[in-house]
């Protein structure tokens, strides 16, 4: 899956800045050999595994757990996974980020970066954000759209890791829009990257650090929507 030359210098990058452990959770499906009517098989399923597992097996402190969602597993739950492929990030410190799709293209080496960032619990959110996200004290949810393809999506989908490292109030969560068509149809996914905050206000485009912190904390501050509510 991922060419060996690139996994040397991948394993050099964790051997250099990861300084503590991180723990993957993968919810997949199986395999089943057969086509099931009514039933459409998880296509990015197998590749995702494969990457994990090899992302996994370059430094022993990367740990990688398989989770079938037909077994109902009680980590779903506990995560709020509710589709495959879906990637679960946790470190030391109790939050966890979440990946829906493989993450590939241009996602590939933020997801890297973002391990980094788990491994060494280091948050690169400026003074000001922090000391404004200090106020979110109810669950704010935020859902980044991606494509492998987008230039802009990474920095937007690590400012939304960030956020949760950060306040764990905050929960984040990308998704690659055009393995989960109907996510993108529900909450109106044009183009990407679209920042949903608390299925109510939807922010498309790169925005600055800022912009977004202050609509997290806004989103905090008021009532919940319904997801029938998203606006643009």
């Amino acid at each position: 899956m991922i060419p060996l030359k690139d996994q040397e210098l991948i394993r050099e990058k964790f051997a250099q800045e990861l300084l503590g452990p991180v723990k993957i959770d993968l919810f997949t499906e199986r395999e089943l050999g057969i086509t099931v009517p009514g039933r459409q098989p998880c296509q990015y399923c197998k590749p995702t595994q494969e990457m994990l597992q090899e992302i996994a097996g370059l430094h022993p402190m990367i740990s990688l757990r398989l989770h079938y969602m037909e077994d109902n597993p009680p980590e779903a739950a506990t995560y709020g996974i509710e589709r495959v492929p879906g990637i679960v990030l946790r470190g030391m410190n109790g939050y966890h980020l979440m990946y829906y799709g493989i993450p590939a293209g241009t996602e590939f080496p933020s997801f890297l970066e973002t391990i980094a960032d788990v491994s060494r619990q280091e948050i690169l959110l400026s003074e000001d954000s922090l000391k404004k996200l200090e106020k979110v004290t109810a669950e704010v949810s935020l859902r980044v759209f991606v494509t492998p393809t987008c230039p802009y999506c990474p920095a937007m989908a690590r400012i939304a890791y960030q956020m949760t490292m950060a306040n764990p109030n905050v929960s984040s969560e990308v998704i690659e829009v055009s393995e989960f068509p109907e996510l993108g149809e529900r909450y109106g996914v044009k183009a990407v990257p679209l920042t949903v905050i608390a299925d109510r206000v939807s922010i498309p485009g790169m925005v600055p650090e800022a912009a977004l912190v202050e609509q997290v904390v806004k989103a905090a501050e008021s009532v919940l929507a319904t997801p029938e509510q998203v606006e643009g």
